[in-house]
């Protein structure tokens, strides 16, 4: 930052439904992990989350969701939950929070129910409060999440923070920045929907909350198209697998039948969701046995437009359905596999540097709730492996099985850093690993320090402000490293990276991260963490600042003044003697205060500068004599010299032993008793 800031401060559906079906995603697939020499394995391979749903009341609702399908959509998803294992919060808000439920187990259809019945019975009405929803939601995983677990907070909204009163909102938006901040320091995704009815809401505040977290943002155009995102959110965040059927009508036998497979590995459980009108349904096993509506009751959760039967520990192979209802009816059935599949990617040996031309064994494998998967199990898989030089240049091999999974015998010919990732598919899966760096002959940069900046917003400036990122990060080979943004609270044209400065150029939020990498020349790399908090000044701040300064100034001014005008308890007086001997008429001075100049004694050519000489009052018993340059007097050598109010005489002279300058004395009346004036 400039010197004078130093100084301040220190003072749309179809687009989510266009996903491939069976596919496995996940957000931290990309950023498995990044060690030297390191296992690597998707972190969003979890069957299991702390879980806070967070949704909007606000009077608004009362018209953009009318008929209450957030509570369906919100009802599926928590249908699909496995059976047991996860832990479920609430938070229902509008201009304050409306209702708020603690984490706790959602075991059974049962918690299930309760949950959803508990934000259903919350009336639309009030402001929007964005920022103490989200609040709450990071408060309550703070006090009560399983360590254990990973967690998400999934925020539904229909607009923007809207409060009664600006204070109201500026409140509400600063609570949501550190809301974002706690968040993501704490590594709680935030997943967020806009239910834009009207098309009118900015969505760039809930699309802002989710990147900066690592989650993912959706809007929709009405209240019927929640359902699709929140199957798919459930889709993403839990890596499962989902077979999206048509939507089918009854034809006149009343009768719809499909079967589907269930893989050999990886299925903990299937959920069939029946989703519009039917009055009856049974399953067949992959043995024949087939349970009826009555038989499945237990095991199916139920509401005004769907239907959720989950089937713990299927058996693989391929099962069938029937569903029936009236003809001309319509009615989906999407089959959502709940997996414990994982994939990971190591390197054998395990090592922090490899050596050019030294074999590496890259093994990608596959897991069962967290248990190596058996070498039959492998059957139908295959796996390719992608290998990146740093440089820009990429190249892909397949592999194959081996002992500890698929493997691939890679041997670097050159030193530098390597990144390698495997894609592993088959039965269905399409599984993607993490990531991870192979040092070879290189040593990657080393983090030293976080930047922790603050800047001062001031009204009619333009508040941009740099960041040097050098003093952050160190490499033993390359003094000059190159600085790459991987995650920002801060929205992308609020901010440019150029060489070694971050400049922040606008500020959406009043305090947000940057998670920024430092390559060496090779592209192995190392992560900082630069915070950016902002105080909004405003012009009320202005004018108080201004009329503290000013009044800082008056005090100083006057107690300048003081110090320079104090009296004179006595008269000064000043004799002219030269080089022949000869003394000159003495002369006596008297002022009130300050200071009386040497030019005021009309001295003939003393051999100093009498107009920028003078006596300084000490409103005591002596005064001071103030010269321009340094004098020789009273056997120092000084531009200052203390003349006693006794009367004695001071010899002042330009050279040491000078044969020219001036005898001053001061003769105080307090040493005649003289009355203090």
């Amino acid at each position: 930052m400039k010197p004078i800031r130093r100084f301040l401060v220190a003072l749309s559906v179809s687009l989510l439904l266009a996903m491939p079906l069976g596919a496995q995603t996940g957000a931290y697939a990309e950023d498995a992990t990044g060690d030297t020499g390191s296992e690597a394995s998707n972190r969003l391979s979890f069957n299991r989350y702390n879980i806070v749903l967070v949704t909007d009341t606000s009077g608004s609702m009362a018209s953009t969701d009318a008929n209450g399908l957030r509570f369906e959509a919100i009802g599926e998803f928590v249908a699909l939950l496995a059976e047991s294992g996860n832990r479920v919060g609430t938070v229902v808000f509008n201009n304050d929070i409306a209702f708020r439920q603690e984490l706790s187990d959602a075991n059974g259809i049962a918690d299930k129910r309760q949950i959803i019945s508990n934000v259903s019975n919350i009336p639309a009405n009030g402001y929007t409060n964005i920022g103490l929803g989200l609040q709450t939601a990071v408060e309550m995983l703070d006090s009560n999440r399983n360590p254990d677990l990973p967690s998400i907070i999934l925020v539904l909204s229909d607009g923007n923070t809207d409060m009664a009163s600006k204070s109201e909102i500026d409140t509400s938006l600063a609570q949501k920045a550190d809301a974002i901040d706690a968040a993501f320091n704490r590594g709680y995704r935030i997943y967020t929907v806009i239910l834009n009815a009207d098309g009118n809401a900015n969505t760039t505040e809930l699309a802002q909350v989710a990147q900066a977290t690592g989650g993912e943002f959706r809007e929709v155009r009405s209240a019927a198209d929640l359902p699709a995102v929140f199957s798919m959110y459930y889709t993403l965040i839990f890596s499962s697998r989902q077979d999206m059927g048509d939507i089918k009508t009854f034809p006149d036998s009343g009768e719809v039948n499909d079967v589907f497979e269930i893989p050999s590995v990886g299925v903990e459980e299937v959920n069939i969701v029946l989703s519009g009108k039917s009055s009856d349904y049974s399953l067949t096993d992959p043995s024949g046995m087939t349970s009826n509506k009555e038989a499945l009751a237990a095991s199916t959760y139920s509401s005004d437009t769907f239907n959720v039967i989950k089937v713990v520990g299927p058996a693989p192979g391929t099962w069938g359905y029937t569903v029936r209802g009236i003809p001309g009816d319509a009615v989906q059935i999407n089959i959502v596999y709940n997996t414990n599949i994982s994939q990971g990617i190591k390197a054998i040996p395990a090592q922090e540097f490899y050596m050019a031309n030294e074999g590496i064994t890259i093994a990608a494998y596959l897991t069962e709730g967290g248990q190596a998967v058996s070498a039959a199990q492998y059957e139908g898989f295959k796996a390719r492996l992608t290998i990146d030089d740093g440089k820009g240049g990429s190249e892909a091999f397949d592999m194959v099985l081996g002992n500890e999974g698929f493997e691939y015998l890679f041997t670097p010919i050159q030193s530098g850093t390597y990144t390698v990732r495997a894609d592993i598919s088959g039965q269905d899966y399409d599984l993607h690993t993490g990531s991870i760096m192979l040092n070879i002959e290189n040593t990657p940069p080393v983090a030293q320090k976080d930047l922790d900046e603050t800047v001062l917003i001031w009204p009619f400036l333009d508040n941009q402000s740099t960041f040097d990122l050098s003093p952050c990060a160190i490499d033993a080979q390359d003094p000059v490293l190159r600085y790459e943004v991987e995650t920002s609270a801060f929205l992308e044209d609020e901010y440019k990276l150029e060489g070694q400065g971050l400049t922040m150029m606008a500020y959406s939020l009043t305090k947000g991260s940057f998670v920024i990498r430092a390559y060496d020349s090779d592209g192995a790399y190392c992560t900082f963490k630069v915070t950016v908090s902002t105080v909004n000044v405003g012009l009320i701040g202005v004018l108080l600042l201004v009329g503290g300064i000013l009044l800082a100034l008056a005090i100083i001014g006057f107690i300048l003044w003081r110090a320079l005008n104090k009296r004179f308890m006595g008269s000064c007086y000043v004799t002219q003697f030269d080089e022949q001997g000869n003394y000159y008429e003495e002369v006596r001075r008297e002022k009130g205060r300050g200071r009386i100049k040497l030019s005021a004694f009309n001295l003939k050519d003393p051999g100093i500068n009498t107009s920028k000489c003078y006596f300084q009052a000490s409103g005591k018993n002596h005064v001071f004599l103030c010269t321009d340059t340094k004098m020789y007097g009273d056997g120092r050598h000084d531009k200052k010299f203390l003349v006693e109010g006794n009367g004695y005489d001071v010899t002042i002279t330009k050279e040491e032993h000078g044969q020219r300058g001036i005898r001053v004395k001061f003769v105080s009346r307090l040493n005649n008793n003289s009355a203090y004036f």
